[in-house]
């Protein structure tokens, strides 16, 4: 009875360390990566659009109205990067890399964006992300009546298929 109640100390204590050196892991290629800046970088990218949801509202004329629109605008971005580095945001991070890689492998990732290339990787990934978002919210805006066209065609094949079965 006592060797097997070791044994099962022994598994369970022997897991728990897997397990936190799996988290640890994680942890060290969100530090490698630069996952916080990378989301902060993301964060300030918005507030153009932020800003704008502000603009429609005031009087463009008006300057306490656009000060108080880039006030907010501000804010927002604040509450934005407050989010992105939260601990639930981040257990939610580490929870998905270790679910993709095992520490093996994290421990590989991390020895490679430790050195100077896999810095500038870090690095370039951010300033292209920055350079992308223009180019994908412009193109965007070129599919965006093919977008309605379909969620009309949606409304209707759901208003055919709710008067058939009436």
């Amino acid at each position: 009875m006592m060797k097997k109640l070791i044994l099962i100390i022994v598994t369970v204590f022997s897991f728990s360390v897997l397990a936190d050196a799996h988290t640890e892991s994680a942890e060290n290629l969100i530090e490698a990566l630069k996952i916080d800046e990378s989301l902060e970088v993301t964060a300030k990218g918005f507030r153009p659009a932020m800003l704008s949801q502000y603009a429609q509202f005031i009087d463009p004329n008006n300057g306490d109205e656009a000060t108080l629109a880039v006030s907010y605008s501000y804010i927002q971005r604040k509450i934005l990067i407050d989010f992105y580095q939260s601990e639930k945001v981040r257990g939610a991070i580490i929870s998905l890399y270790m679910d993709s890689f095992t520490q093996e492998e994290l421990d590989n990732l991390v020895r490679f964006y430790q050195t100077p290339l896999g810095q500038k990787m870090v690095k370039e990934s951010t300033v292209i992300q920055q350079k992308i978002q223009p180019i994908l919210m412009n193109e965007a805006k070129s599919i965006q009546p093919l977008v309605q066209e379909l969620i009309s065609d949606f409304k209707k094949e759901i208003q055919r298929m709710r008067d058939s079965n009436r």
